[in-house]
């Protein structure tokens, strides 16, 4: 695949004039889900659970690098706020289980990726991470991390949670949607406005840097089921062919198979993510590594929410 923004990738955020077209024909239904948007945002008791709690978030559909930003954010709480037991409770999107589930406790990895999703799972291989629950209930993940030990908690999307007490980071980044409209029209999962309710908006290139590694292999297919593919651009000519899946699709190894066959090439090229979905299907792969930079602004306002919230548990 050449080119560089799938159909939904380029309907969200460098729109033809058809897709133009089709936003503004859907925005009776994007007028709807902002009023569903923001009735799920309001009437509920806020909870205080009386422990540091660090949100990642967004307010568009996926991509906005929130699993690298919570591993890079585990790393730097277990070098600088000397923090031993930094746990992460996420909803486990598209597994194939319900309920909660303690996907990783210390050292052992208790289920597997189709029972705590794909990125619980790239999670689960983070050794700053001591504990991996998945539950659609935030709350009651929450209370299982207490339960299992946790000192400080890390939330992986879940700043619509405007009921839980916690430090809410919203990631801004530099390539941002056409339209300021809510879905189906744009990207944006609630109304632009709500990144007032943040407490910290972090801006890619001003408080983060995302980069990315992987050499050249033209024995190699980049195979990746992410959302915003076109982040990995600068790595498509590292391959011979590139493939994309929809965001968190489940690799058939036959289908691989078959894509390696075409190309001629025994190595598929894929970000953790993806691989943690294909690692026990035989394959030689490279991983193209994604990482994240935090700046000092960002990283002093955790280290100040750390110590605030320790002296505040302890009053």
């Amino acid at each position: 695949m050449n080119s560089k923004f799938t159909w939904l990738d380029s309907y969200f955020y460098n729109p033809n004039l058809i897709q133009k077209c089709l936003a503004f024909l859907l925005l009776p239904l994007s007028a709807l889900y902002l009023v569903l948007a923001i009735l799920n945002s309001k009437f509920r008791k806020k909870q205080d659970f009386k422990i540091p709690m660090i949100s990642v978030g967004n307010l568009t559909v996926g991509g906005s690098g929130k699993t690298p930003m919570c591993k890079a954010i585990a790393k730097f709480l277990k070098k600088e706020c000397l923090k031993q037991e930094i746990y992460i409770v996420l909803r486990g999107y598209k597994r194939q289980s319900k309920g909660l589930k303690v996907v990783k406790f210390k050292d052992e990895i208790l289920c597997s990726v189709n029972e705590s999703g794909d990125e619980a799972m790239e999670y689960a291989y983070c050794e700053d991470i001591s504990c991996v629950i998945v539950s659609e209930n935030r709350s009651k993940g929450i209370l299982e991390a207490k339960k299992l030990g946790a000192q400080v908690i890390l939330l992986d999307d879940a700043f619509s949670k405007f009921h839980i007490k916690k430090f809410d980071i919203l990631l801004e980044n530099t390539i941002r949607p056409y339209f300021n409209f809510t879905l189906p029209s744009g990207a944006y999962r609630l109304p632009l406005r709500y990144k007032k309710k943040a407490d910290f908006v972090a801006l890619e290139e001003e408080d983060f840097l995302r980069y990315s590694m992987c050499k050249e292999n033209m024995k190699a297919i980049l195979v990746t089921a992410i959302a915003k593919p076109f982040r990995l651009y600068e790595h498509f000519i590292k391959a011979r062919a590139c493939y994309f899946f929809k965001d968190h699709y489940k690799f058939k190894k036959e289908e691989l198979q078959n894509l390696l066959k075409k190309h001629n090439c025994d190595t598929l090229m894929l970000t953790f993510k993806d691989f943690v979905k294909v690692k026990d299907m035989g394959f030689k792969t490279q991983i193209i590594e994604l990482n994240i930079e935090l700046k000092d602004k960002l990283k002093n306002a955790i280290k100040k929410y750390i110590k605030d919230s320790d002296e505040a548990c302890k009053n």
